[in-house]
């Protein structure tokens, strides 16, 4: 008897074929469990809005650019053809979360079906993603085990899994855009990489602290040739194409305003002085990076163009602890860990468990609002005394933000050890004392600081 396997079973012993299929597989289970009411009920409002023919921006709901919208709308278009179109009740039995302290909860429980449809688009996004960092590793090194590694690193990331299957937000999508931005670029599709650039950045503005790296290597490829100039107006002309075709429905509907509020309208935060710091340390670090790259050696500028982006999304991300921005960034980080300093797979496991921890323990009980509105599995006051339970006083303040504070610190110390490994050896040279330190947590030797 023949016992050579079959090709099916051949590709099921691929370890890359059994990352998908267990990566889906957690996806699918969670994605039905569990859902974090406020920003769910959020998307199905938008929904809502569309489906009466209202738009994005004539009734109250939608805070963000349009981008994002016009996947609502077709997310409206696959909710109506594969569910019966039920989005959410008013749960009477849930209206005391409305209460809580932490006031970003809601008694209006979407339904299950609308919960796993609006996350369908984030399941794969983050396969799509997989896919990019998977073959960027493998181009950037020539390893497929590492490739693979890539692939798993990303796909396995607690915040990833716990965005795109239990919370439903966009931000893997924000990391689609900016990866094919630097791929388009790294691949002189300099009016796609134009393209990719503008929508990312009118998706969420955290790549457009990119755009003086970006430049600058186009201008290093280029410096010889006398291209330069014309491959820059390439990319320009890709970015304000899709930016019109993007906002033109605004702009013939006078709604530009509406359409800012998403940064408006957080410009009288509590943590105002917090944002204005880090965002000028964004600044600083696009600036300094793009100068880097800009002179950068021709023969360098691919290697170079992904460490600087890296380190300058990195520093953008440092503006708020808000768990799912850290997304953008992980892939460039897995990148940079597997292409290389392997050091720095303490700041993925850092970063990527402390940002779940920061939004899981910050929404808890809430998760299970809509399996215990919507089914007999669990009932609605199991879901509120637990919130309360997390509510009760604890040294001065609520347990919860005690638990989110300590979470969102070890975040900011993940993505701050990023800089600080950065420059390790420098801090080597001058501070031995410190720099044992830093190598030691580190884990591996000191590299030249290229950066």
């Amino acid at each position: 008897m023949d016992d050579q396997p079959t090709p099916s079973t051949s590709r099921l012993k691929n370890p890359l074929v059994l990352m998908v299929i267990i990566g889906l597989l957690v996806r699918l289970v969670l994605m039905p469990l569990l859902t974090y009411d406020f920003d769910m009920y959020h998307w199905a409002l938008i929904v809502s809005n569309i489906n009466s023919g209202h738009g994005l921006y004539e009734l109250d709901g939608y805070y963000y650019t349009p981008v994002w919208g016009y996947f609502m709308g077709a997310i409206s278009f696959m909710q109506g053809v594969l569910t019966e179109g039920l989005l959410g009740i008013r749960s009477t039995d849930m209206l005391p979360i409305e209460e809580l302290s932490h006031r970003f909860h809601i008694a209006t429980i979407t339904s299950i079906s609308f919960n796993v449809i609006m996350k369908i688009p984030m399941v794969i996004c983050d396969l799509a993603v997989g896919y990019l960092i998977y073959w960027l590793v493998k181009d950037r090194t020539g390893d497929k085990k590492k490739a693979v590694t890539g692939f798993g690193l990303w796909f396995f990331c607690p915040i990833v899994l716990y965005m795109s299957a239990v919370q439903g937000m966009f931000d893997t999508i924000s990391a689609l855009l900016l990866l094919l931005t630097t791929v388009a670029v790294y691949k002189n599709k300099y009016f796609v990489c134009g393209m990719m650039f503008a929508t990312a950045v009118l998706l969420k503005f955290f790549p457009a602290f990119c755009i003086f790296v970006l430049l600058s290597y186009i201008i290093v490829k280029h410096r010889d040739d006398g291209l330069a100039k014309m491959k820059i107006l390439e990319t320009i002309a890709g970015a304000v194409l899709i930016s019109v075709v993007l906002m033109l429905p605004l702009i013939i509907n006078g709604q530009m305003a509406d359409a800012l509020t998403f940064i408006t309208g957080r410009t009288g935060s509590v943590g105002m002085l917090f944002t204005a710091f880090n965002g000028a340390i964004a600044v600083a670090a696009s600036l300094f990076f793009g100068y880097k790259m800009y002179k950068t050696p021709a023969e360098n500028a691919d290697r170079h163009m992904f460490i600087y982006i890296f380190f300058t999304i990195t520093a953008s991300t440092l503006i708020s602890m808000t768990p799912q921005y850290v997304i953008v960034m992980l892939p460039f980080l897995i990148l940079f860990t597997l292409s290389e300093d392997r050091g720095y797979l303490k700041c993925w496991v850092i970063i990527g468990v402390a940002a779940f921890f920061g939004a899981f323990l910050l929404n808890n009980y809430s998760l299970f609002c809509s399996l215990a509105v919507h089914t007999d599995l669990i009932s609605p006051g199991w879901v509120i005394d637990g919130m309360h339970l997390l509510e009760s006083d604890f040294f001065g303040g609520p347990l919860i933000l005690s638990l989110t504070g300590m979470a969102n610190s070890a975040q900011y110390i993940g993505l701050l050890l990023v800089f600080i490994f950065c420059f390790a050896d420098s801090i080597n040279k001058r501070f031995p004392w410190l720099g044992k330190i830093i190598l030691r947590i580190k884990g591996t030797e000191a590299h030249v600081d290229e950066t």
